[in-house]
């Protein structure tokens, strides 16, 4: 005769201690897959922005061009000498800097001056420019002002400046005046720092000479 199987008895309940086991295992089961996938997805990440090298670099996949940050000066100073190693000097209120290498700078409020061999001297300012460092040349633009120790004072909207070759140029209107009267032009040339200006265009002077005036229109 088989012997047929006991019903079973009541089941025991488990341990507190069990329960949170068992719920740990379950837990690790489904957490580790998606854990696994996290880390290595952040290691493929890390490996494109350049982590093996132990720096954090920005790199770009097109060029491979590190990513450039833009230096701020405040109140910077240039000097340098000309081709007749006549002194020169630039200064700013404010100086980006534009390449990695630092040659080329946005200004803001510029000024520059020249000194001649005779300690006459040149100066030009503005509301703001660029510097190219390298070439010496600085272009200025807004409100741009002209001043020459000999009294003239002139004024126009851009001027492009040679400081190796200390001369000047713009093709904007100009207005200024100097000791003997008033003057407007359709451009301006200042060569050999300031030697010689050429008003350009259709200029015209309004000369006073004791009490005449004389105007001197020039085609």
């Amino acid at each position: 005769m088989m012997a047929m199987p006991q019903p079973a008895g009541p089941r025991r309940p488990l341990h507190p201690h069990v329960r949170r086991h068992t719920r740990m295992v379950v837990t690790m089961r489904l957490a580790l897959p998606a854990l696994a996938a996290v880390l290595l997805a952040s290691l493929a990440v890390w490996t494109q922005f350049g982590g093996d090298s132990g720096l954090f670099r920005l790199t770009f996949n097109q060029g491979h061009r590190e990513e450039f940050s833009a230096l701020t000066m405040s109140n910077p100073h240039f000097e340098g000498v000309d081709q007749q190693q006549r002194p020169f000097s630039v200064m700013a209120r404010k100086a980006i800097q534009m390449d990695k290498v630092g040659d080329v700078m946005d200004l803001e409020a510029p000024e520059a001056d020249v000194t001649m061999e005779s300690g006459a001297w040149l100066a030009i300012n503005a509301d703001s420019g660029r510097f190219m460092r390298i070439a010496q040349k600085l272009d200025l633009e807004g409100a741009v002002s002209l001043f020459h120790d000999q009294g003239f004072e002139l004024h126009t909207s851009d001027v492009q400046v040679d400081l190796s070759a200390s001369t000047a140029h713009t093709n904007r209107p100009v207005q200024g005046q100097g000791p003997s009267g008033n003057m407007t032009a359709d451009g301006l040339d200042v060569l050999d720092g300031g030697k010689r200006i050429m008003l350009l265009g259709h200029a015209h002077l309004t000369i006073y000479g004791g009490d005449q005036l004389t105007e001197a229109p020039k085609p």
